[in-house]
């Protein structure tokens, strides 16, 4: 009879446990979780101690990390960060399942020159060497911007990124540039992205794909950003424009996830 009794107070104490867990663990509902289980981290590749496991009474078993199934990393600018969306960001929102791990290392006003500078510390860290590791370069606006031509863009910066990103490892998708109305932007400029656009679909830089954003018609050349409502201030996208990249992203990244490790050539 004590024994039982013993038995079932043991019993009762576990369930009180639990349910004191249970009511002490609220979501916070001011942060707003990544769509359908993608993974995303944000900024730049600075390394994070490893949590301390977990110790299990009388365990015998080791766990074993989760592997991503995939690694997506976007080298962007104020676009593909999500300015004007309270950063909610296309490259956030691609509906993947949760073991692809996303890193969106984009960045307000940054061009793609820099980011080729910087390819070394802030984007080829992130590349896996178990699973397919994909770079994204949602760049150039705002080298154009600044007065860098079309032609020195695509055949000083772009084509010796692609380049040494695949030597990296990576396979390489690159966005043409959606057009813009906003102040500051002239005839010129203009000439200058559509000449940029047809370089980049002649593809001499040898991409693995080109994702011709530009040439949708929702969000590309067919529409006026001043006017759009795909646009919040005729050169950013708004949160409608965000969800339609999302999906034009996914539809040229997907067939990637599938692909074999790009041995590194260098």
């Amino acid at each position: 009879m004590l024994r039982n009794l013993f038995q079932y107070l043991a019993r009762m104490a576990g369930i009180l446990s639990l349910t004191g867990m249970a009511t002490g663990c609220g979501e916070d509902g001011g942060t707003p979780a990544p769509s359908a289980g993608v993974v995303v981290v944000r900024g730049t590749p600075t390394p994070s101690p490893a949590p301390s496991p977990t110790p299990t009474p009388a365990s015998t078993s080791t766990p074993i990390a989760a592997v991503p199934g995939a690694v997506i990393v976007q080298a962007g600018d104020s676009i593909g960060s999500g300015l004007t969306t309270e950063d909610w960001a296309a490259i956030d929102h691609l509906g993947f399942d949760s073991d692809v791990v996303v890193h969106n290392v984009s960045v307000p006003g940054k061009t793609m020159q820099t980011g080729y500078g910087m390819r070394e510390t802030e984007l080829f860290p992130f590349r896996s060497t178990s699973v397919p590791s994909i770079l994204l370069i949602q760049q150039g606006t705002n080298d154009l911007y600044h007065g860098t031509s079309a032609s020195l863009t695509y055949q000083a910066i772009l084509v010796p990124f692609v380049s040494s990103a695949r030597d990296a490892g990576f396979y390489v998708v690159v966005n043409t540039l959606l057009p813009r109305a906003d102040s500051g932007w002239t005839a010129a400029m203009e000439e200058q992205r559509i000449l940029y656009n047809n370089l980049v679909r002649a593809n001499t830089a040898k991409a693995d794909a080109v994702n011709d954003i530009a040439a949708d018609p929702l969000l590309g050349d067919g529409i006026n950003p001043a006017t759009s409502d795909l646009y919040a201030d005729a050169l950013h996208l708004s949160l409608k424009g965000q969800e339609r990249m999302a999906i034009l992203d996914a539809a040229v990244l997907s067939p990637f996830l599938q692909r074999p490790v790009r041995t590194p050539s260098r």
